[in-house]
């Protein structure tokens, strides 16, 4: 989870110029970000992660709004 607090920072230690364009200062931030994240891999490996959906079956909201559970509930059926 990247948090706001590293951008703020992130364009502070850089000096950036708030004129500069945003997209430009994620991007840069991101590439920054991403080299630092793979320098300290994760201690397991994406193979040996396994997600378990419960099982259900999906039922529309009756007020139109869908909530994560719902989410789970439709990619599961």
């Amino acid at each position: 989870m990247i948090k706001y607090g590293d951008l703020v920072q992130y364009t502070k230690d850089n000096h950036i110029n708030w004129d500069t364009d945003l997209f430009e200062v994620l991007r840069e931030f991101f590439e920054q970000y991403s080299s630092q994240v793979s320098e300290h891999p994760l201690p397991y490996s994406s193979s040996e992660v396994t997600v378990i959906f419960p099982k259900g079956e999906f039922v529309e909201p009756i007020d139109g709004e869908y909530t994560s559970e719902d989410l789970l509930n439709l990619f599961n059926t």
